[in-house]
């Protein structure tokens, strides 16, 4: 067995490269960073816990090493097969704020591709949960009724309201991720949060239809 000697995550890599961006923005991928993120983990383990056979994964393993998000940190040799665990060079990835310039052309795509896939990663956690708990369920698993929080808000408020809101959600956030204990055996929850200023196009030289009827 080989070991990458004292390797520890670094706590921060900023992106700012436009292709590790879109390797980053892929849902698969991010739900495989997930799983590596607490600790060293095997491509099988992945796939078991994805429900998805490891020839799945193999390609968005290697992009993700190839731009630098994850790399191997431990390989044993099991017969004719060499195993390999992967963990995540990072603690924390962040994106340069210029790729993300909403001014841009570019910066607007890379924004709405963060934000998709965002959703697409949810909404496939979801998908896979459910399906994951009926058949745990099927299993032995012991029923456990667990609150959740589906909700969508539309509201008007001033943008110093706003602010006040995002630091509150901010520091939420930080106590929840403080909560995480990797090394034990306590359920696995998601937190997503999306809070954004919600614009509708204005027509240009159309008159108020109110004002046409008087």
């Amino acid at each position: 067995m080989k070991v990458k000697k004292e390797f520890e995550p670094v706590p921060l890599i900023m992106i700012t490269d436009l292709e590790a961006l879109k390797v980053a923005a892929d849902p698969l991928r991010n739900q495989i960073m997930e799983l590596i993120e607490p600790a060293p983990i095997t491509v099988g383990v992945i796939a078991n816990k994805l429900g998805l056979a490891p020839n799945k994964l193999y390609y968005h393993i290697s992009l993700l090493e190839k731009h630098g998000f994850i790399q191997v940190v431990e390989t044993t040799v099991r017969g004719n097969l060499i195993e390999k665990k992967y963990w995540l060079t990072a603690y924390d990835f962040d994106i340069d704020s210029e790729l993300m310039n909403f001014r841009s052309p570019a910066g607007q795509e890379n924004m709405v591709a963060m934000f998709l896939a965002a959703v697409d990663s949810t909404r496939e956690d979801l998908r896979r949960s459910m399906e994951a708990r009926v058949s745990n369920l099927g299993q032995g698993a012991e029923p456990n009724k667990r609150k959740v929080v589906l909700s969508r808000e539309t509201v008007r408020i001033s943008d110093q309201k706003a602010e006040e809101f995002v630091e509150r959600f901010n520091g939420l956030i930080r106590e929840f991720s403080a909560e995480d204990q990797p090394d034990g055996d306590e359920q696995i929850w998601a937190l997503n949060v999306f809070l954004y200023p919600s614009f509708y196009y204005e027509a240009e030289g159309q008159d108020d239809p109110a004002e046409e009827s008087k």
